[in-house]
């Protein structure tokens, strides 16, 4: 389905951009409306088959790898600490149990400065 609707967008564009640079030139309107035709069916063959060939090649799978992300451990671990949260009122800190630094907030004394170059 994503094949021919990106076809079908592909070719409904051609042949807009056709019909608007024959009206612009003041084509007659059955140049313009063969013209566009024969724009949106080439246009609308090349991105199929580019469509299809990259899905073939396995390097574009659009439609099939749609599906939700399925829950591992840490997603389980992540929330027992936000149902301890909120029964505590208070977050509890994973990251000083194990000994490392808790987190600190931006503050006008821990940003560090860059100096802009000297000006020629």
């Amino acid at each position: 389905m994503f094949k021919i609707g990106m076809a079908l967008i592909a070719g409904a564009i051609a042949a807009l951009a056709i019909g608007l640079a024959g009206l612009a030139t003041e084509a007659r309107f059955s140049t313009i409306f063969l013209r566009g035709l024969a724009g949106f069916i080439v246009a609308g063959l090349v991105s199929y088959l580019a469509a299809l060939i990259l899905e073939l090649k396995g390097w574009a799978g659009f439609d099939e790898n749609i599906g939700l992300p399925q829950e591992t451990e840490s997603s389980e671990e992540e929330s027992g600490s936000e149902e301890a949260e909120k029964e505590d009122g208070s977050p509890t800190d994973a990251g000083a149990e194990g000994g490392e630094a808790s987190f600190t907030p931006f503050s006008a004394d821990n940003l560090n400065r860059v100096e802009p170059p000297p000006a020629p």
